[in-house]
């Protein structure tokens, strides 16, 4: 597993090749719709949640963001945007509930193209984030928790790039690893209720799909 992540890594970081969209001076304008598959621990929005193993949530997320071409096939640049996932709690007692996640993100990316002719190309991504959370849970008899989070992201992401047109492209990106570090606190005692960190490898289960343009 190792080699495997390290090797587009290295392809990218020795590939020299450039086109004129990727040359040095040029703007990128981008926006990516992911989705994030996760696990929910229902303790971390608020301890008298039911909780059970295995517990999956999808995050659907939009990232606009502006990048500038430092060097040749080398941008760096900055990014926002917000997510949202769902997912229906189907535990005795609680059948009809659910819990609703509400992120909002701001951060930086560089990324580095490895080209292979006028259309076709790879890229590694660095990328690092603040996080801001909403999560709650609806119950189906009217119970109602309220939460926030707050944290950081850092991650790196591979991915398959396509000029359509000389000044514009789409991709396809898949996540490589990532850490994370989070705070949650119940907004209705007030309390700070969970906290947690730790590193992920996320090849399987972060996706996304974007468009680009270059000026």
């Amino acid at each position: 597993m190792k080699k495997f992540l390290l090797l587009p890594i290295l392809i990218c970081l020795s590939h020299q090749l450039a086109y004129g969209q990727f040359q040095q001076g040029t703007f990128m304008g981008r926006g990516n719709v992911s989705i994030n598959r996760v696990s929910t621990d229902r303790t971390f929005i608020n301890p008298q949640f039911p909780n059970s193993d295995k517990q999956t949530e999808n995050i659907w997320t939009l990232l606009p963001g502006l990048g500038y071409f430092i060097r040749e096939n080398l941008a760096i640049g900055a990014q926002g945007g917000i997510g949202r996932g769902t997912n229906s709690l189907s535990m005795e007692g609680y059948s009809g509930s659910r819990t609703v996640t509400r992120d909002f993100y701001a951060g930086i990316f560089v990324r580095k193209f490895l080209v292979l002719d006028e259309n076709f190309s790879f890229f590694l991504e660095g990328q690092g984030s603040r996080i801001w959370e909403r999560p709650f849970f609806e119950g189906s008899d009217s119970r109602f928790y309220d939460t926030k989070g707050d944290g950081w992201h850092a991650g790196m992401s591979i991915g398959f790039h396509y000029m359509l047109s000389k000044t514009i492209g789409i991709e396809l990106k898949s996540g490589l690893l990532e850490y994370n570090t989070s705070t949650t606190y119940n907004l209705m005692e007030d309390v700070q209720i969970n906290r947690q960190n730790g590193f992920n490898i996320s090849l399987l289960s972060q996706f996304g799909l974007g468009l680009n343009i270059f000026f």
